[in-house]
């Protein structure tokens, strides 16, 4: 059986949080209700450039939600009390790894001999990034997409300074 789609309003659902209704999701069907997400909705109450909501979002339902409280209906509550009291204009918050592209990404992969999933938890600098490439036998047309990568300041940070070592890992 599908949810219906018109039982959960994902911006409706927001304003409400944000205007502090503590019932809100007393109120929903119990199609909507399943439908809900706090976990979502903490998500986009976050994209807001009120510092005292994000502080209050982090120490209030942070927690609970990444616990797995299955008090649904006390985790809305706990958004709404977290909230300014005022409508708020959100913005969706990228996950870390949103910007990091895919040359990067292929040299740890082949580096360390790891799975995609892990790759895009590494840290590696730019430069040590061209050195795994060139040991791994890249040309320079891969070489210079990876460069390029850099240019777009969409590849890794460059907080790691000393050169990662080769995974010991058997292939």
């Amino acid at each position: 059986m599908a949810l219906d789609k018109t039982a959960f309003d994902l911006f409706a659902g927001l304003s409400a949080l944000s205007k502090g209704d503590l019932t809100w999701y007393d109120k929903l069907t119990p199609e909507g209700q399943k439908a809900a997400a706090p976990y979502v909705m903490m998500r986009w109450m976050t994209g807001t450039s009120d510092m005292a909501q994000i502080i209050r979002l982090n120490t209030m339902v942070n927690p609970y939600v990444f616990s797995g409280s299955s008090d649904k209906s006390a985790l809305f509550k706990s958004l709404a009390a977290a909230a300014t009291g005022r409508t708020s204009r959100y913005a969706w918050v990228k996950g870390p790894g949103a910007k990091t592209k895919k040359s990067s990404i292929e040299v740890i992969k082949q580096y360390y001999d790891c799975s995609t999933r892990e790759a895009v938890t590494y840290t590696v600098a730019n430069d040590d990034l061209l050195t795994m490439a060139e040991e791994l036998g890249w040309d320079k047309d891969e070489i210079a997409k990876l460069k390029k990568e850099f240019d777009d300041g969409t590849g890794p940070t460059t907080k790691v300074s000393s050169k990662p070592k080769k995974s010991t890992r058997a292939k």
